[in-house]
Protein backbone atom coordinates (compact mmCIF):
# COMPACT_ATOMS: atom_id res chain seq x y z
CA UNK A 1 0.00 0.00 0.00
CA UNK A 2 1.36 3.45 -0.90
CA UNK A 3 1.18 6.26 1.65
CA UNK A 4 -0.77 9.30 0.59
CA UNK A 5 0.96 12.65 0.53
CA UNK A 6 0.15 14.96 3.46
CA UNK A 7 -1.73 17.36 1.19
CA UNK A 8 -3.90 14.54 -0.12
CA UNK A 9 -4.58 13.37 3.43
CA UNK A 10 -5.70 16.88 4.45
CA UNK A 11 -7.98 17.19 1.43
CA UNK A 12 -9.44 13.75 2.17
CA UNK A 13 -9.97 14.63 5.84
CA UNK A 14 -11.83 17.82 4.91
CA UNK A 15 -13.97 15.96 2.38
CA UNK A 16 -14.81 13.27 4.94
CA UNK A 17 -16.27 15.71 7.45
CA UNK A 18 -19.98 15.11 7.86
CA UNK A 19 -20.57 18.33 9.79
CA UNK A 20 -18.74 20.94 11.84
CA UNK A 21 -16.30 19.28 14.25
CA UNK A 22 -17.57 19.84 17.80
CA UNK A 23 -14.70 21.17 19.93
CA UNK A 24 -15.21 21.42 23.69
CA UNK A 25 -13.12 23.57 26.02
CA UNK A 26 -13.35 24.30 29.76
CA UNK A 27 -15.68 27.29 29.27
CA UNK A 28 -16.74 27.36 25.63
CA UNK A 29 -17.43 25.05 22.77
CA UNK A 30 -17.02 25.53 19.03
CA UNK A 31 -19.98 24.22 17.04
CA UNK A 32 -21.75 24.88 13.79
CA UNK A 33 -24.41 27.61 13.69
CA UNK A 34 -28.04 26.53 13.76
CA UNK A 35 -30.62 28.01 11.45
CA UNK A 36 -32.73 29.37 14.28
CA UNK A 37 -33.54 32.73 15.83
CA UNK A 38 -31.38 32.25 18.93
CA UNK A 39 -28.17 31.74 16.99
CA UNK A 40 -29.08 34.54 14.58
CA UNK A 41 -29.62 36.91 17.51
CA UNK A 42 -26.27 35.91 18.99
CA UNK A 43 -24.43 36.53 15.72
CA UNK A 44 -26.23 39.84 15.22
CA UNK A 45 -25.17 40.95 18.71
CA UNK A 46 -21.54 40.27 17.73
CA UNK A 47 -21.40 41.48 14.14
CA UNK A 48 -23.77 44.38 14.68
CA UNK A 49 -21.55 45.82 17.42
CA UNK A 50 -19.43 48.81 16.38
CA UNK A 51 -16.63 47.90 18.80
CA UNK A 52 -16.31 44.43 17.27
CA UNK A 53 -16.49 45.70 13.71
CA UNK A 54 -14.10 48.60 14.18
CA UNK A 55 -11.23 46.57 12.72
CA UNK A 56 -13.32 44.26 10.50
CA UNK A 57 -13.38 44.27 6.71
CA UNK A 58 -17.09 45.17 6.55
CA UNK A 59 -19.41 47.57 8.39
CA UNK A 60 -21.62 46.43 11.31
CA UNK A 61 -24.81 44.53 10.53
CA UNK A 62 -27.92 46.71 10.42
CA UNK A 63 -30.69 44.10 10.22
CA UNK A 64 -31.39 40.65 11.64
CA UNK A 65 -31.74 39.35 8.09
CA UNK A 66 -27.99 39.80 7.68
CA UNK A 67 -27.37 37.38 10.54
CA UNK A 68 -29.61 34.78 8.88
CA UNK A 69 -27.73 35.34 5.62
CA UNK A 70 -24.44 34.85 7.44
CA UNK A 71 -25.63 31.52 8.84
CA UNK A 72 -26.58 30.41 5.33
CA UNK A 73 -23.17 31.48 4.01
CA UNK A 74 -21.37 29.66 6.83
CA UNK A 75 -23.27 26.45 6.19
CA UNK A 76 -22.65 26.77 2.44
CA UNK A 77 -18.93 27.24 3.06
CA UNK A 78 -18.89 24.11 5.20
CA UNK A 79 -20.77 22.12 2.54
CA UNK A 80 -18.21 23.22 -0.04
CA UNK A 81 -15.33 22.60 2.41
CA UNK A 82 -13.74 26.00 1.79
CA UNK A 83 -14.18 27.28 5.35
CA UNK A 84 -15.05 26.00 8.79
CA UNK A 85 -16.77 28.85 10.61
CA UNK A 86 -17.70 27.76 14.10
CA UNK A 87 -19.75 29.82 16.50
CA UNK A 88 -18.30 30.21 19.99
CA UNK A 89 -20.97 29.08 22.46
CA UNK A 90 -20.90 29.61 26.23
CA UNK A 91 -22.00 27.22 28.97
CA UNK A 92 -25.65 27.96 28.20
CA UNK A 93 -25.01 27.22 24.50
CA UNK A 94 -25.59 30.89 23.62
CA UNK A 95 -23.55 32.34 20.75
CA UNK A 96 -20.94 34.83 22.00
CA UNK A 97 -18.57 34.89 19.05
CA UNK A 98 -17.15 33.26 15.95
CA UNK A 99 -13.95 31.34 15.16
CA UNK A 100 -13.01 30.41 11.61
CA UNK A 101 -10.48 28.41 9.62
CA UNK A 102 -10.56 29.43 5.97
CA UNK A 103 -8.45 29.74 2.81
CA UNK A 104 -7.47 26.10 3.10
CA UNK A 105 -4.51 25.11 0.92
CA UNK A 106 -4.20 21.36 1.29
CA UNK A 107 -1.16 21.08 -0.99
CA UNK A 108 0.84 23.50 1.14
CA UNK A 109 -0.83 22.40 4.39
CA UNK A 110 -1.99 25.79 5.57
CA UNK A 111 -5.11 27.79 6.38
CA UNK A 112 -6.02 31.15 7.91
CA UNK A 113 -7.51 31.83 11.34
CA UNK A 114 -10.16 34.45 12.12
CA UNK A 115 -12.24 35.22 15.20
CA UNK A 116 -14.68 37.70 16.72
CA UNK A 117 -16.04 37.96 20.24
CA UNK A 118 -18.81 39.99 21.87
CA UNK A 119 -17.34 42.87 23.94
CA UNK A 120 -18.95 41.55 27.14
CA UNK A 121 -16.53 38.59 26.86
CA UNK A 122 -13.36 40.59 26.21
CA UNK A 123 -10.46 40.32 28.64
CA UNK A 124 -11.54 36.95 30.06
CA UNK A 125 -9.35 34.67 27.96
CA UNK A 126 -12.35 33.41 25.96
CA UNK A 127 -10.90 34.27 22.53
CA UNK A 128 -7.66 32.53 23.44
CA UNK A 129 -9.53 29.41 24.56
CA UNK A 130 -11.59 29.33 21.36
CA UNK A 131 -8.58 29.91 19.10
CA UNK A 132 -6.64 27.22 20.94
CA UNK A 133 -9.40 24.70 20.28
CA UNK A 134 -9.37 25.56 16.57
CA UNK A 135 -5.58 25.46 16.30
CA UNK A 136 -5.31 22.15 18.15
CA UNK A 137 -7.78 20.68 15.67
CA UNK A 138 -6.04 22.27 12.67
CA UNK A 139 -2.58 21.00 13.59
CA UNK A 140 -3.24 17.74 15.44
CA UNK A 141 -6.33 16.39 13.69
CA UNK A 142 -6.24 17.92 10.23
CA UNK A 143 -2.45 17.92 9.93
CA UNK A 144 -1.73 21.50 8.89
CA UNK A 145 1.86 22.77 8.87
CA UNK A 146 1.09 26.48 9.14
CA UNK A 147 -1.72 28.85 10.07
CA UNK A 148 -1.90 32.48 8.97
CA UNK A 149 -3.78 35.47 10.38
CA UNK A 150 -4.34 39.02 9.20
CA UNK A 151 -5.29 42.01 11.36
CA UNK A 152 -5.63 45.76 11.16
CA UNK A 153 -2.27 47.05 12.48
CA UNK A 154 -4.19 49.36 14.83
CA UNK A 155 -5.79 46.37 16.56
CA UNK A 156 -3.31 46.00 19.43
CA UNK A 157 -5.54 43.60 21.40
CA UNK A 158 -5.78 41.13 18.53
CA UNK A 159 -2.02 41.33 17.92
CA UNK A 160 -1.36 40.63 21.60
CA UNK A 161 -3.67 37.60 21.51
CA UNK A 162 -2.02 36.18 18.40
CA UNK A 163 1.45 36.72 19.82
CA UNK A 164 0.39 34.89 23.02
CA UNK A 165 -0.74 32.01 20.82
CA UNK A 166 2.71 31.90 19.21
CA UNK A 167 2.03 33.78 15.98
CA UNK A 168 4.88 35.93 14.62
CA UNK A 169 4.32 39.18 12.74
CA UNK A 170 5.85 38.66 9.30
CA UNK A 171 4.96 41.83 7.42
CA UNK A 172 2.33 44.36 6.40
CA UNK A 173 0.21 44.55 3.25
CA UNK A 174 -0.42 48.20 2.55
CA UNK A 175 -3.96 49.49 1.91
CA UNK A 176 -5.44 46.03 1.39
CA UNK A 177 -9.00 46.46 2.78
CA UNK A 178 -11.74 49.00 2.15
CA UNK A 179 -14.49 49.51 4.71
CA UNK A 180 -16.74 51.98 2.95
CA UNK A 181 -14.34 54.70 1.84
CA UNK A 182 -11.75 53.94 4.54
CA UNK A 183 -8.76 51.89 3.44
CA UNK A 184 -6.58 49.99 5.93
CA UNK A 185 -3.36 48.02 5.93
CA UNK A 186 -3.23 44.35 6.91
CA UNK A 187 -0.63 43.02 9.33
CA UNK A 188 0.32 39.47 8.38
CA UNK A 189 1.11 36.89 11.06
CA UNK A 190 2.07 33.23 10.88
CA UNK A 191 2.25 30.22 13.19
CA UNK A 192 4.17 27.01 12.41
CA UNK A 193 3.13 23.67 13.86
CA UNK A 194 6.54 23.20 15.50
CA UNK A 195 6.18 26.53 17.31
CA UNK A 196 2.61 25.70 18.38
CA UNK A 197 3.68 22.40 19.87
CA UNK A 198 6.71 23.93 21.57
CA UNK A 199 4.51 26.65 23.12
CA UNK A 200 2.01 24.06 24.39
CA UNK A 201 4.76 21.99 25.95
CA UNK A 202 5.76 24.97 28.08
CA UNK A 203 2.26 25.36 29.58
Amino acid sequence: MTMSKPGEAIAAALAALEDFPLLQGPRVRLRGPREDERDAQGLFAVFGDEQVMRYWSRPPMQAMSEAHELIAQIRKGMAERNLINWVIADGDDAVIGSCTLFRFDANHRRAELGYALHPAQWGLGIAREAATLALDWAFDTLGLHRCDAGIDPANAASRALLHRLGFVTEGVQRESFFVGERVTDSELLGLLVKDWRAARSRH
